[in-house]
């Protein structure tokens, strides 16, 4: 999906009233990839924001989804990051994630990764594909495992 500059602009704008709302003296860009658009906020209460384990950072982002869904009409896909919170807790994900998949290399034995969500185990699925390895998330959506486990003869080649 194409994100226009108008959008990036009225995007901009909510995120701003929200904080303003909200009573946060924080600053915030708006920056448009192919991944969708990047929201950062960043500011001296980027704490509070972020709450324990990221839990109010994940409410804001479910807030302002909704916001920007009703104001600009269509669903865009955009990340939240505060303080590079994300950006940091991506880069340990993906540490997690390739010491498992170089025990899979070494030992030929499956591994087994817990407590990812949805994005992590998208980024996951990613870094073992690259490697030719196979990766598979199995258990209900809050409890899902990933099993990283060796290419056999019989799986399908990748390209």
């Amino acid at each position: 999906m194409t994100v226009t500059k108008a959008s990036l602009n009225q995007i901009e704008e909510i995120v701003e009233k929200m904080l303003t709302y909200l009573g946060f003296k924080a600053e915030s860009s708006v920056s448009a990839d192919l991944n969708g658009v990047k929201i950062d906020i960043s500011g001296t209460e980027g704490a509070l924001l972020i709450g324990y384990h990221g839990e109010s950072l994940t409410a804001l982002a479910y807030i302002l989804g909704l916001i920007i869904h009703k104001e600009i009409g269509q669903d865009i896909n955009f990340r939240v990051d505060i303080n590079g919170y994300l950006k940091e807790k991506d880069k340990k994900v993906s540490e997690m994630v390739m010491r498992a998949i170089e025990k899979v290399q070494t030992s030929g034995f499956p591994e087994e990764l817990e407590d990812f969500n949805a994005y992590e185990r998208r980024l996951a699925h990613t870094l073992v594909a690259k490697e030719n390895l196979i990766s598979e998330s199995k258990g209900p959506s809050e409890h899902r495992i990933l099993t990283i486990r060796p290419r056999k003869s019989t799986d399908e080649k990748s390209s």
